[in-house]
């Protein structure tokens, strides 16, 4: 396994695709913070006429963390597709399971780095304070368990349709029809039941502001801008329900189902039982029991 990995990586590692995504992520990222700062700056310009604005540093520190956080996500779940189609460059007709780990591994470990090439973007954050460190671990989790559900729902796609094209077309189209409908469901329900909220907890953008929402200012320059982003993401629920503990639990389960449906895709037919199964359904029911144990936890989300 360990050689296969190291294949599968420096393969990966070589690909001139990968730099420029790479340098794309910092790329972003940049403008992102420089629109932020921009957006921050004219916010503060226009509270020094109003005397009554309070907390305005916490305000800006809310946004910054807000937009950086929403960049990184977005950029991940764009990044991934890619990403996997360069990973199955080298694929065959057969991959067994050892190989297709490997890959996995090899797409997560690229998202790793963008994800950690990111973070002096977010030392600014402790300029502004006002971020508590749950805040930011929480949403971090969120970036995390997106990160590897994005990679195993790239790869499911590149190894079911075996077309780097289609797959591309596919993965983003799906994802985007997923987005539309959830923030339609978001702004149509005015009393959100609970298929509705499991539906919205798993908008990666809703799960995200989740943990950051509860403290986000209910007056001042930039309150209007954020309430106005959690009509889309949460529309009626209420801001302080934690969302995002139902989408990092259950991100582990669709985990489990993309690496099966590619496991699957890819074996030779007929397509029989095999040890990995064994080891994968194993791995699930060990989820499930902990899923159980921990219930309290994520179910605090739901209505």
């Amino acid at each position: 396994m360990r050689g296969v990995l190291r294949e599968e990586w420096q393969w990966l590692i070589r690909r001139r695709r990968i730099g420029i995504l790479l340098a794309g992520t910092v790329l972003v990222m940049l403008l992102v913070a420089q629109g932020t700062g921009q957006v921050a700056s004219v916010a503060s310009l226009d509270s020094a006429l109003i005397a009554s604005i309070p907390l305005l540093n916490a305000q800006i520190g809310r946004l910054f963390a807000t937009s950086l956080c929403l960049a990184l996500q977005g950029w991940l779940m764009l990044l991934a597709p890619l990403v996997a189609v360069s990973v199955v460059a080298p694929q065959s007709a057969i991959l067994d399971p050892a190989r297709l780990i490997a890959r996995l591994l090899a797409l997560w470990g690229v998202m790793l780095l963008a994800l950690v090439l990111t973070l002096p973007f977010f030392s600014l954050l402790p300029l502004f304070g006002s971020l508590s460190l749950p805040e930011v671990g929480w949403a971090f989790a969120v970036i995390v368990a997106t990160m590897l559900l994005s990679g195993a729902y790239s790869l499911c796609w590149t190894t079911v349709v075996r077309n780097p094209p289609a797959a591309l077309f596919l993965s983003y189209s799906v994802l985007l029809i997923w987005l539309v409908a959830v923030v339609l469901i978001a702004t149509t329900n005015p009393t959100p039941s609970v298929l509705a909220v499991l539906a919205i907890a798993f908008n990666p953008f809703a799960a995200l502001l989740s943990p950051l929402a509860p403290a986000f200012p209910p007056d001042g320059p930039i309150a209007t801008d954020l309430q106005n982003l959690l009509r889309f993401t949460h529309g009626a629920i209420a801001k302080e329900t934690p969302l995002y503990r139902l989408y990092v639990a259950g991100s582990g389960l669709l985990i489990l189902a993309f690496v099966a449906i590619a496991s699957f895709a890819m074996r030779p037919l007929p397509r029989r039982w095999q040890r990995f199964d064994t080891l994968l359904l194993s791995v699930l029911l060990i989820y499930l029991a902990g899923l159980l144990f921990w219930r309290e936890w994520w179910s605090a989300a739901l209505p």
